[in-house]
């Protein structure tokens, strides 16, 4: 037996043996401090704007604290994924773009024309676009997930929902906290946080990160060049990785607090991340579309030209992608004064600049970069001269490439966010008030290339096959503000009952300026000449709830709220915007001398306009679906049965049916609500985690064990089944449980410190045939999940 194979099955083994102990069952620690002496304690969330217990709030809201977050290794938004019911989080192979599905309204575009679904707030600021949504943080304190539209009181207005990331604050007593880990796959990651001594009223932190990976696959690619300099001189070569999955990236954080006698307080916030991310390996499962029957020809002369198709139903070992660095740099900037008026009235402003750039690269989407095909050979099948493509005067070189689907960018933002905010409580009654501003600038460069072949590694403008294919360059700017309004009011009837009315206006403002868009509908879909393109949106949204306490331990509500998200023009398609209505009920008890904490909800939403993007045959396609009605339930249960042992639970089930698809399909309008299906969205998702704390030893610290599981059914990767049902058939994301765990060490004393050392695992059952995201990219193509991760963790803090 290998050296590597015994470390992977001993590291399974050791922490799946965990949950042989008793109490070590299916459970996620609770979002609060430790319960190792009694009950479940009080978490505080900030999801009506204000501090209010989570068990008060009317709100379907998941809170997760930095300890949670750290045992469950939570090193980017991604990994959210499933700790909430109902919430899927992906990526699109690309590992800077996340695709978040929140009660099946799901939201991923990469193009920066289209405002995100489900909105992401980092320490109350807005942040406006999903490029560079996934950043690692250094010093996360508390993560919430608010399921369902955020109409009324969060920055912008979202369908889905809303993730808000909250990091600490300045402590004013000096001390450190350092981890560091290691793993296979050259996993490694360091992690330090100092806090300074206050001095006077000044408070600082400082956090560093790094975080790194070789990835899980040799990429066969790796090292070669394309040449897109004919294309657009700014791009000129790019290299391929040699590794793909890996991962390369440093994140700081600083934080200042000045404190004046409590009643005015003003925070600084600065977030810097620079990282240099490879995509998910990409393969090719089968043909399908208009162009199925040419890429089928292309394919079969692989075994003539000694190309690699990168063929495979199953998870392959190696591929060839034309998959380069993808180098990403994000920064921010946080400015927030809170002035405690008096004890009933509190101002906050928060002031956010942001921004970050993505320098020029590709990815492999169609999984196509291992083809070798001359232009001369592709210019005799068109015309189906097979002699012309055996022709040793036509070979292809050892450079001459071939992609069914070729894509290079590159793209930007800056963003500036006012928010004005007052909040007042009395006894009687509470308001929630403020203003909202939000401007970007973003540009984007983006190449298609449709059935692209390249001359000694070069793309050459070929007029004849541009025109046919649509390819070429589309370059845009798009600018982009929002001024918004908004009241929420809470009216105490009586101590058990509560009634809130809450509404927002927003003005929105949309320019796109097409500056060139190639041969007709590159990447776009569209035929809009080159110009500047406008549209203005005013839209009121609103939300009513009524909160029922029959006792100190009972919540209960009722609530109608509204979402939206404006429309405008991506690339030369223009959209308009899309409304949600959700009808929602809920309870939220704590039962057991709290022991036991059970959370329930159930809704219903009326879907409009959605927006909806597809890729199909090379043309990107975003429209205005129609209608569809979503119903769905979700269950939260948090215990504590006996003092050490933590206990949670979380279901979701979620129904999502179109009641109206209208897409242009031939040239005409038709009805396709019968065959679109949600994608992203599994009808059931559900986590099981446990963490038992041992007593601690007579000179401090204890033994910790800990295991997670999360389930998701079966869900289709493709809005509309394929033409061909025995490539429909694989292009699935089938239903898959992902179990992780931990053991190890913590809070052991040790001159004057406290140190944790800790084997931890992820997908210790190494479930690495399941797909999480497969577009049809000219050919179907499958991605399929990394497998089991393993490591050794330690812990330093004084």
């Amino acid at each position: 037996m290998s050296k590597k194979k015994f470390l992977m099955q001993t590291a399974a083994i050791a922490i799946a043996a965990g949950a042989a102990f008793p109490g070590a069952a299916f459970a996620q620690a609770p979002a609060e401090q430790s319960v190792r002496s009694g009950g479940l304690g009080e978490i505080v969330v900030t999801a009506q704007r204000k501090e209010e217990s989570l068990q008060d709030v009317p709100v379907a809201v998941t809170a997760l604290n930095s300890e949670t977050l750290d045992n469950l290794r939570v090193t980017d938004v991604q990994n959210l994924s499933g700790l909430a019911p109902n919430l899927a989080i992906t990526t699109q192979g690309i590992q800077s773009i996340p695709t978040i599905s929140i009660r099946g309204i799901t939201s991923g575009t990469s193009d920066n024309a289209v405002d995100p679904k489900v909105g992401i707030y980092l320490d109350g600021v807005y942040i406006g676009r999903s490029v560079g949504a996934i950043f690692d943080l250094a010093d996360i304190e508390r993560v919430e997930v608010l399921r369902g539209p955020q109409g009324t009181l969060f920055g912008r207005n979202a369908t889905g929902g809303a993730i808000s990331l909250i990091t600490a604050t300045p402590t004013g007593e000096f001390g450190v906290k350092a981890m560091a880990s290691y793993g296979n796959q050259d996993s490694l990651r360091f992690r330090t946080t100092v806090n300074l001594p206050q001095m006077g009223p000044l408070s600082v932190k400082f956090s560093y990160l790094h975080d790194e990976s070789h990835g899980w696959m040799k990429n066969l690619a790796g090292g070669q060049q394309v040449d897109l300099s004919l294309r657009e001189p700014t791009f000129g070569k790019i290299t391929y990785a040699d590794r793909l999955g890996a991962r390369n990236v440093d994140a700081f954080q600083a934080a200042a607090r000045l404190d004046f006698g409590g009643n005015l307080t003003v925070d600084y916030r600065f977030d810097y991340t620079d990282s240099k991310t490879v995509g998910s390996p990409v393969q090719v499962l089968g043909h399908t579309g208009d162009l199925a029957q040419l890429t089928k020809a292309v394919f079969a002369f692989q075994q003539l030209t000694g190309g690699i198709t990168n063929f495979g139903e199953k998870p392959l070992s190696q591929v060839a992608n034309s998959t380069s660095v993808q180098p990403l740099t994000v920064e921010g900037h946080n400015l927030t004064l809170t002035w405690q008026a008096s004890d009933a009235f509190t101002v906050k402003s928060i002031t956010g600049y942001r921004k970050f750039k993505q320098k020029p690269n590709s990815y492999d989407l169609s999984g196509t970069g291992g083809l070798r095909f001359s232009a001369a050979q592709f210019g005799a099948l068109l015309q189906g001269d097979i002699a012309g493509v055996t022709d040793p005067a036509n070979a292809a070189g050892p450079n001459d490439r071939f992609y069914t689907l070729l894509t290079a960018r590159s793209t930007s933002q800056k963003q500036f966010t006012q928010e004005l905010q007052g909040v007042y409580s009395s006894d009687a009654f509470d308001l929630t008030f403020g203003g909202f501003y939000f401007h970007e600038r973003s540009p984007a460069l983006n190449i298609l290339g449709v059935m692209q072949p390249t001359i000694n590694g070069t793309v050459v403008p070929i007029p004849a096959f541009d025109s046919v294919f649509g390819n070429g360059v589309n370059e845009t700017i798009v600018r982009n503000s929002s001024l918004a309004g908004y009241a929420q009011g809470t009216l105490h009837i009586s101590d058990q009952l509560d009634f809130s009315l809450g509404g927002r206006y927003t003005h929105d403002k949309r320019e796109t300026e097409l500056i060139r868009s190639g041969a007709p509908g590159v990447g776009s879909g569209g035929t809009l000449p080159p110009g500047t393109y406008k549209k203005k949106y005013n839209e009121f949204t609103y939300s009513a709830i009524l909160t029922y306490r029959p006792s100190s331990d009972i919540t209960t509500y009722a609530k109608v709220s509204t979402g939206y998200v404006a429309g405008g023009i991506l690339g030369a398609i223009p959209y308009g915007p899309e409304k949600v209505t959700s009808y929602e009920v809920g309870l939220k008890s704590e039962l057991l001398d709290r022991r036991l904490r059970a959370n329930l909800s159930g809704y219903y939403m009326d879907y409009k306009d959605l927006q909806i993007q597809t890729f199909q045959d090379g043309v990107q396609r975003f429209e205005n679906a129609g209608k569809a009605r979503i119903w769905g339930l979700e269950a939260e249960f948090t215990a504590v049965p006996v003092n050490g042992l933590n206990l949670e639970a979380n279901f979701g089930y979620q129904n999502f049916k179109y009641k109206e698809y209208l897409s242009t399909v031939g040239g005409s309008v038709v009805d396709v609500a019968d065959i679109a299906r949600p994608i992203y969205t599994p009808k059931w998702n559900m986590r099981f985690s446990g963490q038992y704390d041992f007593p601690e030893f007579s000179s401090g610290g204890h033994f910790m064990i800990r295991l997670d599981s999360r389930y998701r059914s079966t869900v289709p990767l493709g809005t509309f089944p394929a033409d061909t049902p025995e490539v429909d058939a694989l292009a699935v994301a089938k239903g898959h449980w992902i179990v992780d765990g931990r053991l190890g060490l913590v809070q052991m004393p040790l001159a004057g410190a406290k140190v944790g050392v800790s084997l931890w695992g992820q997908n210790l059952f190494d479930k690495d045939d399941v797909m999480l995201f497969g577009p049809t990219a000219i050919v179907q193509t499958g991605q399929f999940i990394n497998g089991r991760l393993y490591g050794l963790e330690v812990n330093l803090e004084f």
